[in-house]
């Protein structure tokens, strides 16, 4: 009955173990053109272009502004070129951290989980839209986003 037992172990300690997956980092993508409420053609073909460049990256899940805590806004200015757009990244408190800095006053907490805290803010220029969207992507990616994954709690 050992020798059964222990190659039974043995069995299972060969077994490769199950990976679970890494939780999506969930973000909203918002973009419009200068000194418009919405987007025009160039800054909706850069609001496609950086869709699709996040899209493509495994771990990064594009959701409505209400479900996510950061959102990276675009701001494109109006133009056929040369290109210019700044990123802003922002982030809302959630009650944990409120409550870590004390914040335990529930009418306070619902006024401070209501504001946007800066985290990022760059610009980018250049003479192609499609360029300029995968040096956005690659810079959220490289810089922002990788923050995140370092400092995710792990599976």
């Amino acid at each position: 009955m050992k020798p059964l037992i222990a190659t039974v172990a043995l069995l299972l300690a060969a077994a490769p173990a199950s990976a679970q997956t890494a939780p999506k980092i969930r973000i909203a993508l918002e973009a419009r053109s200068e000194g418009q409420q919405g987007r025009d053609g160039g800054s909706a073909k850069l609001y496609d272009e950086v869709r699709r460049g996040l899209t493509a990256i495994g771990d990064v899940e594009i959701v409505p502004p209400q479900q996510a805590r950061r959102i990276f806004w675009i701001i494109a200015g109006s133009g056929t070129g040369p290109y210019a757009a700044s990123l802003m990244v922002t982030e809302r408190y959630d009650r944990e951290t409120l409550m870590v800095l004390g914040i335990e006053d529930d009418d306070m907490a619902e006024r401070m989980m209501a504001l946007q805290i800066v985290n990022d803010h760059q610009i980018f220029t250049g003479t192609d839209l499609a360029g300029l969207a995968t040096r956005i992507v690659a810079a959220m990616n490289g810089g922002v986003l990788a923050r995140m994954r370092a400092t995710a709690p792990k599976p």
